[in-house]
């Protein structure tokens, strides 16, 4: 099994026009054709926003990030009495990892680097979740990261799946007090 590449080695670049994509292969030729062929103009449109994972000097993955809503409905944990039929959400669209790097860690790194993203969002707009519709062979990777299942739609191709941030920002507001109180 190949070793898990160190989050200190990766890195991530916003998408522009002088990023060579076409050495990146990963299992999903639809991922493959959209980060070549889509993913510039998608930008350029103000459609998404994609961020490619680079590991010595090599593209390894991408995320591509877009605005959406989630039904209130549709979560068990979101507010007791919130007025509004949808929540604000940030959504990854897109999340590859080139096959020549699977089960490094790149995953991993690219799904937090995509948290991290919404929550940095979190601080100048309203958004309480982040969001995938997963591919069902991704379910579980989700799942180990905290997302929840929408079961409304389980039988879905894509299912729809999110992870609530507001737990997540509770904790960082939380252990930044602690610093403050030891200071």
């Amino acid at each position: 099994m190949p070793s898990i590449i160190p989050d200190s080695e990766l890195s991530i670049l916003p998408l522009d026009e002088s990023h060579n994509l076409f050495s990146f292969n990963c299992s999903s030729s639809e991922l493959n054709d959209f980060l070549k062929n889509d993913a510039l103009a998608d930008q350029n449109n103000m459609i998404s926003r994609t961020g490619l994972c680079f590991w010595n000097g090599e593209l390894v993955g991408f995320v591509a990030l877009v605005a959406d809503t989630i039904e209130a409905k549709a979560v068990i944990d979101g507010l007791e009495h919130y007025e509004y039929r949808k929540y604000p959400c940030v959504k990854i669209a897109r999340l590859a990892v080139d096959s020549r790097f699977e089960r490094r860690g790149i995953g991993t790194y690219l799904l937090a680097a995509a948290i991290g993203k919404t929550l940095s969002v979190c601080e100048s707009i309203g958004c309480r979740y982040i969001l995938v519709d997963s591919k069902r062979s991704s379910i579980s990777f989700y799942q180990k990261n905290g997302f929840k299942l929408v079961e409304k739609y389980i039988n879905r191709e894509f299912v729809p799946m999110y992870l609530n941030l507001q737990p997540i920002v509770a904790t960082i507001k939380s252990c930044n007090f602690d610093k403050l109180e030891d200071n």
